[in-house]
């Protein structure tokens, strides 16, 4: 009975260890996760400002197009084909622009789907702690229960030894009775 006790202290000790390395590989793998998907928006961001970069460009040069359009009217139809040319690259800019915003749309919404995964993860985590505490506390319920059986067990072994001392001492006091009373006969 005395081993038992140590023996199942340490078969608990060894299941919630193994249990702590399970959550701890675990976490490492969510945080490489994690970086790998930060530097992936980081890259993403950075080709964002790239491409707003070259979308203010674009912009820029769409209004000093507009300019050189209305310096060409003035000076009337000898430039009638350039004015053309220009119209067909903003147009061509404008479905790039287009494009760009589809494709910023897009990441937007990879962004949340990952944002949602990770929120419901956090919250798978929060639900197996409250497991794991739950679990400490029946444990610590049942020690406390089996240390208490042990207490009970303890005092009516000393009780016991007690009883048997007195026994002994009574028979001996009665063979000494006897043996008295056999001297005197």
């Amino acid at each position: 009975m005395s081993k038992v006790l140590p023996n199942l202290v340490m078969v608990f000790a060894f299941l919630l260890c193994g249990l702590c390395l399970y959550q701890w590989n675990r976490e490492v793998a969510l945080h490489k996760e994690m970086a790998a998907m930060s530097e992936d928006l980081y890259k993403k961001k950075e080709n964002i400002q790239g491409l707003e970069l070259n979308l203010r460009r674009a912009s820029d040069e769409i209004s000093r197009l507009e300019q050189v359009r209305k310096d060409l009217i003035q000076t009337k139809m000898t430039n009638e084909a350039t004015i053309a040319s220009l119209t067909n690259e903003v147009e061509r800019l404008i479905r790039q622009k287009d494009a760009v915003t589809a494709q910023l749309e897009q990441y937007k919404k990879a962004l949340d789907t990952a944002n949602e995964s990770i929120v419901k993860q956090n919250e798978d985590i929060k639900r197996q702690n409250e497991m794991l505490q739950s679990i400490a506390r029946q444990r610590d319920e049942k020690i406390a229960e089996l240390a208490k059986v042990v207490e009970e067990y303890n005092k009516l072994v000393k009780d016991y030894n007690k009883l048997v001392e007195d026994v002994n001492r009574m028979n001996e006091q009665a063979a000494a009775a006897a043996a008295a009373a056999e001297k005197k006969k």
